[in-house]
């Protein structure tokens, strides 16, 4: 009992002296919080708690560490811009794919008005099997109410 420093009468309860030998290695664990609120930093145990806190729309759990660490990282500026080309455009390249954007106004001819498209391109290890679903996902929980995706094409 001298080990553990506590200002406790001698008439303390057992439950009071467990408490405070309790509380006194409770001083010894180091505090996490700077670690913890950093998507480079944050333990991968604990990647989908920081996606909650931080509002990450779209999560997927057999995504690589990295493009969960993207994600995150890329959620505060998806939803400082959400429902702009720039922030489907972010929120896309948070996971790691290559694609354009185009809207209606820029095809030849003119699309139907409000309608985008996504281009991917599949890298030298082929098409990911949940790429296509991957793009999709995302675009549609990024962009503008009004907006209509009107496609996807992988090259």
């Amino acid at each position: 009992m001298s080990d553990i420093p506590h200002l406790l009468p001698p008439s303390a309860s057992h439950l009071e002296v467990a408490l405070s030998r309790a509380m006194a290695r409770l001083a010894n664990v180091p505090p996490f919080c700077r670690q913890m609120w950093d998507p480079a930093t944050c333990p991968p145990s604990h990647l989908p708690w920081l996606a909650w806190a931080v509002s990450v729309d779209e999560w997927d759990s057999a995504w690589s560490d990295a493009q969960k660490r993207g994600v995150i990282e890329a959620s505060y500026q998806v939803h400082r811009h959400k429902g702009t080309v720039g922030a489907v455009r972010r929120a896309l390249a948070a996971l790691g794919y290559n694609t354009e954007l185009s809207e209606w106004f820029d095809w030849t001819p003119q699309g139907e008005p409000y309608t985008f498209g996504v281009m991917g391109e599949i890298g030298d290890s082929g098409l990911p099997p949940t790429m296509y679903d991957d793009i999709e996902r995302v675009a549609l929980a990024t962009k503008n109410v009004r907006s209509h995706l009107a496609w996807i094409r992988l090259r």
